[in-house]
């Protein structure tokens, strides 16, 4: 073998370059021929000396000879082990001629044991799972209708499926999809002939094209499934920023539902139907007051003409009396845990259980009203019962130390004493305390010339305490037509959403954000929401199947499967490679059956050298 340096001029700009080939001489009856077993591409950072070195070590690595002695550099090691990878992989990708079937008619073949190896293990259970999905959905097809190219479409379901397999940043994912995944070979592509830039500008072209994906994964998941959407459930969460983020005007400081006071945030929108998949999705400034959200969503709901309108599930954030008065001009139905108090307590009929009693622990009761536009319905939880009881212990010990601490301060010598300032210091810790000090009397006493406190006092009003942290809640609905269980049953929908959210922060590495750029985050938002809809297309599948397993389960299992080469010496000099699946086991087995695919991926390749 040997590597030739040709000179070749680009036919747009005329610009010359070299590109190398690497080369085998062979003789003939016809004389001596050369044969180019590998394009090594234009970029070789070495110097013309050490070309031969190269080509000489990729002959060994391939051969199998063990150079004892490397004389060598460690940049010709690595290109060397590139190119030999390349090479073996291209062999194997070759079809056989009839000269070789015809000298190999079977399979039986001669190798020495002592010398098997295995080579380039590559995980392929998991990729194969989600690139099938895709493939069902015909997201190859859309994405090129949109004007995607070969090479555009193949990085961007590397893109999706690797946040799906393996949630890590877009500098992760070049790694993963280059030296662990074997997602390249079931595409017949070579992700090492790409960079990370080549990932960050496909994130960018397939959020230019969201709303377009968007809406034609809605119906693409409609026609696999075969469901309809008879209802939808909207909900906003945010996830932090790491860094200031001062380039992204999105990146506004808010209330953190993680608790991330400290950095800045951004908001996502969604909107999901009662199957679990998501039909549209927005991405808010950090600062953004839910209530005012939702009537922008919901207009774009009504973008593809759809010929029903859904049932709107919503909590207490965005159900404002605004919005309940625009979905009821707009002809919506919802069913909505109420921010309002209720006309009355008085029940219409007992309680009843509703759900699953051993799950939920939930009675609930019509409530008397005279308005036949709407129904109140009056909730008990076993749940949000103890809930309480461990909140109000929670926030009173904490209020209750807080003030013992204010108290303590006026005995000691530099303690703040004067009456003013001890008065603002118990409005502070009012305020700091809010969910629990409004049901505390508090009394700062004075000296006589009322400068100086002299003492404080405090009593809770446990009737206060218990209507603020109790154990039921109520729900409002313009659905007059539906009975008490059916309205729970509707309501408690919305833990589809809230189970959305959780998993993409979670299982998804959504949370939290490394990018700087708006761009760059809103890409990062919506490869999270792409790779979800792929996820929960096989978990869909699988719940029909009788499997409630979650996307870890699936995942971890699916992720033993993998793809290897054996090398080992066989007759007459020759080097045996066998590349092929690891057999699916019985816990894998289970899967393919409930989704009613084959566990083959790739057929067995051999070849000798």
């Amino acid at each position: 073998m040997y590597i030739r340096k040709t000179k070749k001029q680009d036919p747009k700009t005329g610009k010359q370059y070299f590109t190398y080939q690497l080369v085998e001489s062979s003789r003939s009856e016809r004389g001596p021929r050369q044969k180019i077993l590998l394009s090594m591409g234009s970029d070789i950072e070495l110097p013309s000396e050490d070309l031969p070195i190269l080509a000489k070590r990729i002959e060994e690595i391939v051969c199998g000879y063990v150079n004892v002695i490397t004389s060598h550099s460690t940049t010709v090691e690595t290109l060397a082990q590139e190119y030999a990878s390349l090479l073996i992989t291209r062999q194997a990708n070759q079809p056989k001629t009839i000269q070789e079937s015809t000298e190999t008619p079977s399979d039986y073949q001669s190798i020495d044991l002592e010398t098997i190896e295995y080579q380039e293990p590559r995980t392929v259970g998991t990729e194969h799972l989600l690139l099938s999905f895709a493939s069902e959905l015909n997201l190859q097809k859309e994405l090129a209708s949109l004007g995607f190219s070969e090479k555009e479409i193949i990085l961007a379901l590397g893109t999706v499926i690797a946040r799906a397999a393996s949630p890590k940043s877009e500098r992760a994912t070049y790694e993963w999809l280059t030296t662990s995944s074997g997602l390249g070979e079931l595409l017949d592509f070579n992700f090492k002939d790409t960079s990370l830039d080549h990932l960050y500008r496909i994130s960018d072209k397939l959020f230019q094209n969201k709303d377009s994906i968007e809406k034609y994964l809605e119906k693409a998941q409609q026609r696999v499934h075969g469901y309809q959407n008879t209802m939808i459930l909207y909900d906003l969460t945010n996830t932090y920023m790491e860094g200031r983020s001062k380039g992204n005007p999105k990146a506004q400081r808010g209330r953190s539902k993680e608790k991330r006071t400290d950095c800045p945030l951004i908001t996502l929108g969604l909107v999901v139907n009662e199957h679990g998949f998501i039909t549209r999705s927005s991405f808010l400034p950090g600062n953004i007051s839910e209530p005012g959200t939702l009537q922008k969503a919901i207009d774009g709901l009504s973008s593809l003409g759809d010929l029903f309108k859904p049932t709107i599930v919503m909590d207490a954030g965005i159900s404002s009396e605004e919005n309940l008065t625009w979905m009821r001009q707009k002809g919506y139905k919802y069913i909505v845990s109420a921010r309002q108090d209720s006309p009355s307590y008085e029940l219409e009929g007992s309680l009843v259980s509703v759900g699953d009693v051993e799950k939920t622990g939930v009675k609930a009761a019509l409530i008397k009203t005279n308005d036949d536009t709407e129904k109140w319905l009056y909730c008990e939880s076993e749940a949000k019962g103890a809930v309480a009881a461990e909140m109000k212990k929670a926030y009173q010990k904490k209020i209750e130390a807080a003030l013992e601490e204010v108290k303590a301060s006026l005995q000691k010598p530099r303690g703040k004493k004067k009456y003013e300032q001890v008065l603002e210091k118990v409005g502070r810790l009012r305020e700091k305390h809010k969910a629990i000090s409004g049901c505390y009397q508090i009394d700062v006493k004075a000296s006589e010339d009322k400068k100086t406190a002299t003492d404080i006092t405090w009593k809770a009003e446990d009737s206060k305490i218990e209507d603020r942290l109790n154990n039921h809640y109520f729900l409002r609905t313009n659905h007059v037509d539906l009975q008490v269980d059916e309205l729970w049953n509707l309501y408690d929908s919305i833990r589809t959403i809230e189970d959305s959210f959780r998993f993409m922060k979670s299982a998804l590495g959504m949370r939290p954000v490394y990018h700087q750029k708006e761009g760059r985050v809103d890409g990062h938002l919506w490869i999270t929401i792409l790779a979800y809809q792929l996820i929960q297309s096989c978990l869909y599948r699988l719940k029909q199947g009788g499997i409630f397993y979650h996307w870890e389960t699936v995942r971890n299992r699916m992720s033993g499967r993998i793809r290897v080469t054996m090398k080992a010496d066989a007759k007459e000099g020759k080097t045996l490679y066998h590349r092929n699946t690891t057999k699916a086991e019985p816990q894998q087995q289970e899967i393919y059956k409930a989704l009613n695919m084959t566990s083959q991926i790739s057929k067995a390749k051999k070849f000798f050298i």
